[in-house]
């Protein structure tokens, strides 16, 4: 699973959709109850590394446990909203089962008191994101996305334009600038979308059926973007370095899009388009849902790695690049962590987490310095102990934690 091309990577993940994961802890208290759905990133299979240290690294668990929840994780691989490529199935799919699997899932949906739920990613991960790139970066964009909002017809519609609206039963096709015919033509890549925002009501509407009463929470999807992605091939970038950024969108105007900056502020505008929908969502059905800024408090760790001048630091070393796992898509142990504390924050806002939760979440990073890193030669525990027990707030004792093992091996 640790493939550096993203197409081989989302091949195996979606492998994984055929099955759904269900992990739960719950010891028949009547205790406050999270249900996790949605894709591989609430999933944590890949990403928290070690697999055996699942529970003490993914967000889903370490929001249950430092909290003393109850908490069930029916999240799967390569789930897009709906119509997923691999089983025919999306989390609106599931929500209607009524196979034995999607009976325990609904059982639990029905007694939860929040439903976390992360869904979003795939419905542009599982297309060329290349070409979503470079159409975006036409200084003509926004005239054409606007145009097509409107449009009748799908060669007037922006692939923006399709993601929102669907476009399963009218695919839009551009021509790849990656792979070509014996006759040097490029071939055409289709794009099938969900209907993005329809199924974000579909899925509430849905969820509000079967229990009117729990918080449902969408997640925001991150922006992965930092020196050496993988997410674009040579051959996008080298059409990147060809625009002119006439009106300043991504930097400095009139600048060619060559830098990580540049491109790190394209991937902004995708997915703000993306991440919009949920806010247009709220806008339309005030307190109807509760939303975790998932790209934004990866952000703001991001910046805390600042450059001579100033800028935040970018290079594949840096401090935000940690957040990501090594394939480029799913948090790291760390990107978990900040996911976690994100939740811990609303929880806190709702009146609702432990008063512990705190504590809770210095012992069991305290209990891995003791048991993983103690027994690394020259590894400093008691200093790693120190700092973490010094940190005051959900983020410091992430933050702590993770600098204290930077670069070193644990002993499993």
């Amino acid at each position: 699973m640790r493939k550096k091309i993203l197409s081989v990577l989302l091949a195996v993940v979606l492998v994984a959709s055929m099955a759904v994961a269900f992990v739960a802890c719950d010891d028949g208290n009547d205790k406050y109850t999270i249900v996790y759905i949605g894709d591989s990133i609430a999933e944590a299979l890949i990403g928290p590394s070690p697999l055996g240290e699942r529970d003490n690294y993914g967000y889903y668990a370490l929001v249950g446990r430092v909290n003393d929840f109850s908490y069930y994780n029916h999240s799967v691989s390569g789930h897009k909203t709906s119509t997923g490529i691999v089983s025919g199935e999306g989390l609106l799919e599931v929500l209607e089962r009524k196979d034995e699997n999607a009976a325990l899932m609904k059982s639990h949906l029905q007694e939860a008191d929040m439903i976390h739920i992360s869904v979003l990613g795939n419905n542009i991960l599982q297309y060329n994101l290349g070409l979503m790139m470079l159409e975006v970066a036409d200084p003509y964009f926004e005239e054409k996305y606007e145009e097509g909002k409107t449009a009748t017809h799908k060669n007037y519609k922006t692939l923006i334009n399709a993601l929102e609206d669907g476009s399963l039963d009218d695919p839009l096709y551009r021509d790849s600038v990656e792979k070509f015919d014996e006759q040097g033509r490029p071939i055409p890549v289709e794009f099938k979308f969900p209907p993005t925002y329809r199924n974000i009501c579909d899925i509430v509407a849905r969820l509000k059926e079967l229990n009117p009463h729990a918080t449902i929470v969408f997640q925001k999807v991150y922006n992965p973007f930092f020196e050496g992605s993988k997410h674009l091939s040579p051959e996008v970038f080298a059409k990147l370095a060809e625009i002119t950024d006439t009106h300043g969108r991504f930097g400095e105007a009139g600048q060619k899009i060559t830098t990580i900056a540049q491109v790190r502020k394209l991937a902004d505008y995708l997915l703000g388009k993306l991440n919009g929908m949920l806010d247009r969502y709220l806008a339309e059905n005030p307190d109807s849902i509760k939303i975790l800024d998932a790209a934004a408090a990866f952000d703001r760790v991001a910046a805390l790695d600042k450059k001579a001048d100033g800028s935040v630091n970018l290079d594949e070393g840096c401090f935000g690049r940690k957040l990501i796992f090594e394939d480029w898509t799913h948090p790291s142990n760390m990107g978990h962590a900040v996911i976690a504390g994100m939740t811990q924050d609303l929880l806190t806002e709702m009146k609702v987490a432990s008063p512990n939760a705190v504590a809770n979440y210095k012992s069991i990073k305290k209990e891995q310095i003791d048991r993983l890193y103690k027994p690394v030669a020259d590894f400093d525990a008691e200093a790693a102990i120190e700092a973490i027990d010094n940190a005051n707030t959900f983020l410091d004792v992430t933050l702590a934690y993770f600098k204290a093992i930077d670069g070193v091996t644990p002993v499993y």
